[in-house]
């Protein structure tokens, strides 16, 4: 099964697992002095700590996965066995869920929103669920 990497999903970035924890450090490290010499308008600054503090939460999940016995890391139950059911759903639901037609979603998944697993797309459900809602507020 191949392992599920971040991705880019119009105007959104999915970071999650060991890429997630990496920038929550180098954030750590580099972000402080960055928000003190860089003028900025308060909504700029808003939308970084905003920004910051979903990837130290997407950190911290990552630092709860198992470790096996020799320290190395273990690949999540969930990805082992892939998401739980519910979580993908087919574009005819995406359409739906998105007001859109079939054929807009599949040009969407050809933009990161969706993944082809054979010959058939499937998307997340919460991804198509933050895609929407975010178009919502834009």
């Amino acid at each position: 099964m191949e392992r599920r990497s971040a991705r880019y999903v119009e105007g959104a970035a999915l970071v999650w697992g060991f890429g997630a924890h990496v920038v929550d450090r180098v954030l750590a490290t580099y972000l402080p002095k960055f928000l003190q010499t860089t003028p900025m308008l308060p909504e700029q600054r808003a939308a970084i700590e905003e920004t910051r503090a979903a990837i130290a939460r997407a950190s911290d999940v990552y630092l709860t996965w198992p470790v096996a016995v020799d320290g190395s890391a273990e690949t999540p139950v969930a990805e082992i066995e892939g998401p739980s059911p519910g979580e993908e759903i087919t574009t005819a639901e995406a359409a739906v869920l998105l007001g859109v037609t079939e054929r807009r979603v599949r040009q969407l998944a050809d933009h990161g929103l969706g993944q082809k697993v054979g010959r058939q797309w499937v998307y997340d459900r919460a991804v198509v669920l933050a895609w929407r809602d975010e178009r919502r507020t834009a």
